[in-house]
């Protein structure tokens, strides 16, 4: 964003409109339009982290598991997380959404195309369930 651009955002500000209708308007983070009014800084300071990402390292792998097959969030931080990837999965999450965005304007995606979730059943809690479930049969009889 231009100095004009950063201009108008204070402007706006001091104009009463809220940092969440700033943010809005300009498609930019709340903490940022609150960075960009008070801190008055330039965007173009603002705009670049200093620091790479954690998921840097793994990226390419991530793309490999959605290239086969829509996957859900939540399983890929599972399986980065089994892998040694110490990351939250907030920052998973955004990655993995903004990869099928790409992935389904791209039509890489048919339309039948389901996400798959690979969940690894425990199964004590099925032991448990049986228990409970005689448990309670024994009661009615």
């Amino acid at each position: 964003m231009s100095n004009e651009k950063t201009q108008s955002i204070r402007q706006d500000y001091l104009n009463g409109i809220t940092y969440k209708a700033i943010s809005l308007k300009y498609q930019i983070d709340v903490r940022t339009a609150k960075r960009y009014v008070q801190l008055n800084l330039p965007l173009s300071d603002l705009e670049h982290r200093p620091f790479s990402s954690v998921l840097d390292p793994y990226k390419k792998q991530i793309d490999l598991w959605l290239s086969v097959k829509k996957t859900y969030a939540s399983t890929v931080y599972d399986w980065l997380v089994s892998q040694g990837c110490n990351c939250g999965y907030t920052i998973v999450n955004k990655y993995v959404q903004k990869k099928i965005r790409e992935y389904e304007e791209a039509g890489f995606y048919s339309q039948e195309d389901k996400k798959v979730r690979h969940v690894q059943l425990n199964k004590s809690i099925f032991d448990k369930s049986k228990e409970e479930k005689n448990y309670v049969n024994s009661r009615k009889g």
